[in-house]
């Protein structure tokens, strides 16, 4: 959610950080998926959900009105009420209460004020820079597209995501490298398979993503170019590459070339687990 700063206000920050926010997304940037509930529903023209005393970020006062709302008659609640007046003096809702349903009212106008309408020129300043190349019409026309992008939700990434990602570059077809590329293409995806089901642990398919490509989530736009599969095979006159390669530039990864799939899992996870203390004295 915002949170309320004059200064910030002033300077014109809101509008800034809701600039950023669109232009990183439309040019396929990391997902904003950050946002409350309450903050994408304002801004999408939704109807917020009913306010929470626990999204009070204010302890003090978020202390005082649960003593309120925890009141077990009118009296208890009255005096809850007078501990904590000069705030809800300043937020309009100190008022007189003759039953728990008054108490009640109370602690929704007060929480509501506090966490949606002290905020108003914040979010309409914020939302002017969402505007920024269209993103704030298209989030407004379709929400529930948008939902997933700007409030998190936690997807781990699937053996299938990763098998689907990848174009392999094979040989032709007919030829000896064919047959093994062919192979270890298999290899490939039943290993994908076993880091899925954690027999690999330490090893994730988030880790994976990240040796090949930097990132460990595939952006929502896709990456910039096609990732690919390219095989090492042996040459002549030089050892045999074991573990893989990558080049997170061009998101390619390389996959050695073994026998048998012990082999090939024992090498592939080795040399992930492994790089990133390459070079590292």
């Amino acid at each position: 959610m915002l949170f309320p700063c004059v200064t910030a206000l002033y300077n014109g920050m809101y509008k800034i950080v809701g600039r950023m926010i669109a232009v990183c997304l439309i040019h396929g940037g990391v997902e904003p998926n950050f946002f409350s509930e309450r903050l994408f529903c304002q801004v999408c023209n939704l109807q917020p959900p009913v306010p929470d005393l626990q999204e009070i970020a204010d302890y003090d006062f978020r202390a005082k009105m649960t003593k309120i709302q925890l009141a077990q008659n009118v009296n208890e609640a009255q005096c809850a009420i007078m501990e904590a007046s000069d705030q809800l003096s300043m937020l309009g809702s100190l008022w007189h209460i003759q039953t728990l349903e008054d108490r009640d009212n109370l602690v929704e106008s007060a929480t509501k004020f506090f966490i949606e309408n002290r905020l108003r020129d914040s979010l309409e300043q914020f939302k002017e820079g969402l505007e920024c190349l269209g993103l704030l019409h298209l989030m407004q026309k379709h929400p529930q597209l948008f939902k997933e992008v700007f409030m998190y939700e936690e997807k781990p990434l699937l053996a299938e995501d990763i098998s689907a990602l990848f174009k392999a570059e094979l040989s032709p077809v007919g030829s000896n490298r064919r047959v093994v590329e062919s192979r270890t293409i298999c290899f490939w995806r039943d290993w994908l398979i076993e880091v899925e089901e954690g027999t690999a642990y330490p090893l994730t398919l988030d880790k994976i993503l990240g040796f090949v490509s930097g990132s460990t989530a595939i952006p929502r736009l896709g990456f910039p170019v096609e990732p690919k599969l390219e095989f090492l095979h042996p040459q002549e006159n030089e050892a045999p590459k074991i573990f893989p390669e990558a080049n997170t530039c061009s998101i390619v990864l390389r996959l050695p070339i073994h026998p048998s799939y012990e082999l090939f899992r024992e090498n592939m996870e080795s040399g992930i687990l492994q790089s990133p203390t390459f070079g590292v004295m």
